[in-house]
């Protein structure tokens, strides 16, 4: 019968049935309080306490059905699991439902990751309701068919629509925690497929977290990513808390547990897939059996032997993982040529002169030292957890973030700049011109007075302060104007500085760094002369006329000088560009401005 899944594990196979009996006796154990023995300290006395889930360490040969089968019948009870040691993100059903639909989102057209989704936990489809959408559509897209219908097909759309609308914009980990948590994905997904679900949803999510600290984030990318590379993950559950942890013996070395549980010692036959064999000098071709000679035939032996070793040893790692109890089960064929682990355990038990015990599955043997029941009870927990005190900080509100003050800038300290009546060009005009002025006063005095007129205009080109039909005719006549002056040339001398940024603390403005340019700084023995140029068309006639706004800048700048030069006499002045006059301005009045104005 073709709708007969003949492959399927039946829910009474041995696997499964030994699976559940391992899960139902942990419930049991826990549930009942089983008492377990504990050394008080390093007395050498002993005291007993309850069993809990994170004394078992269930160990298998390999990751096989009885591997998977027995997280999926721990978490049907409810008990507490860390999950596999080893897991393939791509082999998880959730896992795929949720790459059909990343597939789909990145391509429409992908008419089979549509289906799979519609199928899916996500939409719960069945196939008789996919059947009459996908049927007779010819070569139309499954995706147009479905929007061709949106009353009837609302619900899907919805979501579908939403994820479409935010996959160019949203990173793979935000598109596919927003399908687990906006559209209940991991709700649904969980509900059909069980709580051993969770455990590949989150891997995935912890992978797209990955792939976006190593690549550029796209859709696209993440899903070639994850196809390309076969995802296995090797989590750490060796410490994994009060939990239940499953893992292969080689995953168990060097790890120790209350109790042990080994489900998987029965019949393993040798799965030689090496075509290699080899002694101490040569290496040969295997061949078949019937036709292998007899010294490939000892060298095939002695490789068998040396397998047999190998698992003997394992079992010695197994059952020596154990602090205080061993439990060893089986399920399948035993016996055959050679004996398997489930023998070798039941030889030893009854050489050591193991007991007839009745079990739920039947009996068995069971061997044990000293009377545990006699031991006083005791609460304490399996393993003393270290633990912390929590300071009174943790639970107080954090005091609200101290917001470094933005640097002041001296033209920024507030007050008039320009007199009253003071016409001119807009705000953008008269900014660039008194650019304009300061470049070429900056870098003209540098050149040969006889260029100044060629090289004017390629400087300001170069610093980018020419508009295509402005004439600068004006602005270089007024800057060469200052230069050629007579009574101003000890400012342009070479022994001057142009253009020097200064940084300093203002104790007047709340401890406030100030950065700021002084346009020209002369530094003798004992005096600095600061001088600010201003471009102002209405020039004060006294320094009384002097806006305020300019005094404060101006007392910035001197306070800032005195603290770098505290033994010179700072001399702060204003050179007016539009008349080539020096105005010198007292040091206490800009001082005094300064500590008078307002907070910038």
């Amino acid at each position: 019968e073709w709708q007969n899944p003949v492959d399927l594990v039946g829910q009474s196979n041995h696997l499964i049935t030994l699976a559940r009996q391992i899960a139902q006796t942990i419930k049991d154990m826990v549930d009942s309080k089983e008492r377990l023995p504990q050394e008080i300290g390093n007395s050498g006395t002993y005291d007993a306490r309850a069993v809990q889930p994170g004394d078992f360490l269930i160990l298998v040969q390999k990751r096989s059905e009885l591997f998977s089968e027995i997280i999926r019948a721990c978490k049907a009870l409810d008990l507490p699991m860390a999950g596999a040691d080893r897991l393939k993100i791509v082999a998880e059903m959730a896992v795929k439902d949720l790459a059909a639909l990343l597939s789909f989102l990145a391509t429409p057209e992908d008419d089979l990751s549509l289906a799979i989704v519609l199928k899916s936990p996500l939409f719960g489809w069945s196939e008789q309701r996919l059947y009459p959408l996908a049927q007779g559509r010819n070569k139309q897209y499954l995706w147009q068919r479905l929007r061709d219908d949106p009353e009837l097909y609302k619900a899907e759309l919805d979501i579908l629509q939403d994820l479409r609308d935010k996959t160019d914009f949203l990173r793979p980990y935000d598109l596919v925690e927003r399908v687990l948590t906006k559209h209940e994905g991991r709700k649904k997904l969980l509900a059909r497929l069980g709580n051993e679900a969770e455990d590949g949803i989150n891997a995935l999510l912890s992978q797209a977290l990955n792939y976006e600290r190593s690549e550029i984030p796209s859709l696209t990318g993440f899903i070639v990513w994850m196809e390309t590379d076969d995802l296995e993950i090797k989590r750490q559950i060796e410490s994994d808390g009060n939990r239940i942890r499953v893992m292969t013996v080689h995953g168990a070395k060097g790890l120790e547990s209350p109790i042990v549980i080994l489900p998987d010692t029965a019949k393993r036959n040798f799965s030689d897939k090496n075509e290699i064999l080899f002694d101490t000098t040569n290496t040969f071709w295997k061949p078949r059996s019937v036709s292998m000679p007899v010294l490939l035939s000892d060298l095939a032996a002695q490789k068998r032997i040396r397998e047999l070793q190998e698992r003997d040893r394992l079992l010695y790692v197994a059952m020596t993982r154990a602090e205080k109890w061993l439990i060893v089960a089986s399920a399948g064929d035993l016996g055959g040529d050679q004996p398997c682990w489930y023998d070798q355990v039941k030889a030893g038990l009854t050489h050591a002169g193991a007991v007839t015990h009745h079990f739920d599955l039947g009996e068995g043997l069971r061997f044990s030292h000293g009377n545990w029941e006699v031991l006083e009870q005791s609460d304490t927990p399996k393993k003393p957890t270290n633990v912390v005190t929590t300071p009174d900080w943790v639970l107080e509100f954090p005091a609200e973030p101290v917001v470094a003050m933005s640097a002041l800038n001296p033209s920024d300290l507030g007050g008039a700049k320009a007199l009253s009546g003071d016409m001119g060009l807009d705000e953008n005009a008269a900014k660039r011109r008194g650019s304009q002025i300061h470049m070429l006063l900056e870098k003209l005095p540098n050149l040969d007075e006889n260029l100044w007129p060629d090289l004017a205009k390629s400087i300001l080109e170069n610093a980018g302060l020419v508009n295509d039909q402005e004439s600068l005719e004006d602005i270089i006549f007024e800057a060469t104007k200052i230069l050629k002056k007579p009574d101003l040339s000890f400012l342009f001398g070479l022994d001057t500085f142009a253009e020097i940024s200064v940084s300093a603390v203002l104790p007047d403005r709340d401890n406030r760094l100030m950065n700021g340019i002084i346009d020209r700084l002369i530094i003798t023995d004992d005096d600095v002369i600061i001088v600010d140029y201003k471009t102002n068309r209405h020039v004060p006639s006294t320094e009384d006329e002097v806006p305020e706004g300019l005094l404060r800048q101006m007392g910035a700048y001197s306070a800032a000088i005195t603290q770098i030069y505290p033994m010179h006499r700072v001399q702060p002045h204003i050179l007016w560009t539009a008349t080539g006059d020096l105005m010198s301005l007292t040091y206490l009045k800009v001082i005094n401005c300064l500590q008078a104005s307002p907070d910038a």
